[in-house]
């Protein structure tokens, strides 16, 4: 349970870290967001990264923890890289 937990919240911390780029965020908000609006999405992108850390490290254990926090990392952003080319459309032909 405690491998799913991280995976969602590493799923949302780099959703939330994508989103506070103005590349994506006209593909997946469809509108710019302001400076105010991006900066709280990338504090809480951070946030949840840390908060992942914690949560990996209260469960397994200091020296199992990273190495699962890696993975939690590694797949929650395979999963955004994914996500955003289902998203985004297709590049313009010049």
């Amino acid at each position: 349970m405690i491998h799913f937990l991280s995976l969602v919240l590493a799923v949302t911390a780099f959703a939330a870290l994508a989103l506070s780029m103005k590349r994506h965020q006209r593909d997946l908000a469809g509108r710019t967001l302001s400076e105010r609006e991006a900066g709280r999405l990338r504090i809480g992108g951070w946030a949840l990264i840390a908060l992942i850390l914690a949560i990996d490290i209260f469960a397994f254990g200091f020296g199992y923890a990273l190495v699962a926090w890696a993975g939690h990392l590694t797949m929650g952003a395979w999963l955004n890289v994914a996500w955003l080319c289902w998203k985004s459309p297709p590049p313009r032909s010049r």
